[in-house]
């Protein structure tokens, strides 16, 4: 009996995973850029994680139908405000998905970081540009 796999899995499916990829990392680096926000967030639950080959990159969400943004807020950001600076950030890059933005925490200067930053392969925190090798 032969199976053919390419009936296991939606033909949407794949073009979604592979843009998923491609879109995370600038995604992360365009937040992390943004004066308001402290750091990324998994979310209350743990559930703001997009799953990539060898790693998953925690506060980003990505689904076909909206990119689901988990953050940590500077005191004494308004928080429409930083909700805003991160929608106009990420606008480009989402590809038309609707941006969802939650601020989880709040970092007050002064006092430990409730959630420090993620290190991206080839991108430091709070840069757009790529480290040089």
């Amino acid at each position: 009996m032969t199976v053919d796999l390419a009936n296991l899995v939606p033909p949407a499916a794949a073009p979604i995973g592979r843009e998923i990829d491609r879109r995370v990392d600038p995604i992360v680096a365009a937040v992390l850029a943004c004066p308001l926000v402290a750091s990324l967030h998994r979310g209350r639950d743990g559930q703001a994680v997009t799953y990539l080959p060898g790693r998953r990159v925690t506060g980003i969400r990505i689904t076909a139908d909206e990119v689901a943004i988990h953050v940590v807020a500077r005191y004494p950001a308004v928080m429409d405000q930083v909700a805003g600076q991160v929608r106009r950030a990420v606008a480009p890059l989402a590809a038309g998905l609707r941006v969802e933005v939650a601020i989880e925490d709040l970092a007050v200067p002064g006092e430990p970081s409730p959630n420090p930053r993620p290190e991206l392969p080839g991108i430091t925190a709070g840069t757009t540009k790529p480290k040089e090798p």
